[in-house]
């Protein structure tokens, strides 16, 4: 089945698209009790969801659900915006998105989102199997038909009484049973079953199959966050990379059909901020950026205090702050909203500097819309020009406009 597509903030009822009151009620269900703070993907509605400003897959029941991004105003479609959000997320995640003009290319920028991921995790775990997958030692004990390592004699004669023929006893092993290989074997599950392109799941079948038969283990944030590379295991971080996001954000159906809904999907304000950051990291070499730098701005005298956390901090060779510009994710009407500009002000007042912006997407070549925050002279009664606040509009694919912004 084709994946039905649409946009951020755009409701989907039953009957539109191909989508069945079969597929509200697993997105029903996938809800659960959960509000719209700790469920920030979608709502219900008479009949149908309606998505929030979070765009990915959903998979439910057979059935794929692209979510993509829109600027207001815009009138681009399907395709333009599915190629900006595999674009963005190609860079944040290190994607290997082709040219949709190389038709010699399983996966291209016209591809589904979710063959994308699958692809490129596929690709990473048969490269690891071609090198060899990492083994460890670890500790197994049980009853055994033959004496191997230390035998345990209080066990040994409690459980073997009567099976003389058996030793309990605890040894070492050294096999694939290591938490990162676990780790792809379930995401290889995940991959298999949710899959649409059967190019695709064909491979992951077929990688699955090749994978060494390893244990189930509980899957969490933390797990992911704990686990240590080195020499031998650097080679897993993409995969794990990628992994993290297909267990994450995959979860048992509760409809009882024994698929799994997975739910791939992300902030559009922070995959933003996360975008300009690195096109401006790598772009701008005369310039270190920081994302996300932190200043306490007040504080009470019990220790209490309040911090700022501007999205991108760019500073000199010296380490002087040049710039400091926060990335929005909406289309104005030419002018920032109050909150935004009071938050701009403190930023130039905290890290005293005179060059801030606001960065917002843009579909075509929008010529920036300069201004400036007023100081009051008390002196004289009267107003001068202090810090500039202005606002960028960029393309998605060109990170020139800050460039020269900067200059």
């Amino acid at each position: 089945m084709e994946p039905i597509s649409v946009f951020e903030h755009q409701s989907l009822k039953v009957g539109e698209k191909g989508f069945k009151e079969s597929h509200f009620q697993s997105l029903e269900k996938f809800l659960g009790n959960n509000d719209e703070t700790t469920f920030p993907y979608y709502t219900l509605i008479h009949n149908g969801v309606k998505f929030r400003n979070y765009v990915g897959v959903l998979c439910v029941n057979g059935l794929t659900i692209e979510v993509l991004p829109k600027t207001d105003r815009d009138t681009q479609g399907n395709n333009y915006w599915r190629d900006k959000l595999l674009l963005m997320l190609s860079k944040v995640y290190k994607l290997d998105v082709k040219s949709p003009s190389d038709a010699h290319q399983e996966i291209s920028t016209s591809s589904p989102i979710l063959d994308v991921f699958i692809k490129r995790f596929l690709d990473e775990v048969n490269s690891l199997l071609n090198r060899g997958l990492v083994k460890c030692y670890h500790k197994d004990e049980g009853n055994r038909k033959a004496l191997k390592g230390k035998l345990l004699l209080g066990e040994h004669l409690r459980r073997n009484f009567i099976h003389k023929e058996r030793f309990y006893v605890r040894y070492t092993t050294y096999d694939y049973e290591h938490v990162m290989n676990c780790l792809l074997r379930q995401a290889l599950e995940v991959a298999v079953s949710v899959s649409q392109n059967a190019n695709i799941r064909g491979n992951a079948a077929s990688t699955l199959f090749n994978f060494p038969e390893l244990q189930e283990i509980p899957v969490s944030s933390q797990l992911f966050d704990n686990l240590v590379f080195d020499r031998k295991t650097e080679d897993y971080r993409m995969a794990l990379k990628l992994a993290k996001l297909l267990l994450l954000h995959s979860v048992p159906n509760r409809v009882g059909k024994g698929d799994r809904i997975l739910a791939l999907m992300f902030d559009m304000n922070k995959l933003w901020e996360e975008y300009v950051y690195i096109m401006l990291r790598r772009n701008l070499t005369e310039y270190e950026v920081r994302a996300q730098e932190v200043k306490r701005f007040w504080q009470q005298e019990s220790g209490t205090n309040k911090t700022i956390r501007p999205d991108l901090v760019v500073r000199d060779k010296n380490n002087k702050v040049v710039a400091i510009m926060d990335t929005k994710w909406k289309c104005p009407d030419m002018t920032p909203s109050d909150g935004d500009l009071h938050q701009m002000y403190v930023y130039s007042k905290m890290f005293s500097t005179k060059k801030i912006a606001l960065v917002y997407p843009s579909t075509g070549d929008v010529n920036p819309v300069y201004a400036n925050f007023l100081e009051s002279d008390q002196t004289t009664r009267s107003s001068h020009r202090d810090a500039s606040c202005d606002m960028l509009f960029m393309n998605v694919d060109k990170i020139c406009i800050i460039g020269n912004w900067l200059k």
